[in-house]
């Protein structure tokens, strides 16, 4: 939904119940046009969108990167495998809870 397809603005009703969302969205698109129609482009939007601006803030981001380090990404790798999570253990423990004499205790050689 474009501005021009917005018709003319209107009070939004005391309840709001009383409109639907497709109205209350036409409301909001409506007003915001009309705002941003109303203001011209600050003098610190002008500079932000500029290639001196945007070179500025690369700049900024460097010497921070410089000062303090670069920013410390955690980066998580998940595989699945299909061994025993305990395979990597110098032993492995195998309780039999019904017949503890069959309980086994297996110790690996590195």
């Amino acid at each position: 939904m474009t501005p021009s397809d917005v018709a003319p603005i209107e009070d939004p009703p005391s309840d709001p119940e009383a409109w639907s969302d497709e109205q209350w969205i036409a409301w909001l698109v409506a007003t915001d046009a009309a705002a941003l129609d109303d203001v011209p482009a600050s003098v610190a939007e002008r500079i932000v969108r500029s290639t001196a601006g945007q070179m500025l803030g690369q700049a900024m981001l460097g010497l921070a990167q410089v000062i303090y380090g670069p920013k410390e990404e955690e980066i998580t790798i998940v595989a699945e495998g299909n061994s025993d999570p305990y395979d990597d253990e110098p032993f492995a423990v195998r309780l039999n809870p019904d017949h503890p004499e069959h309980s086994t205790i297996v110790f690996r050689s590195p």
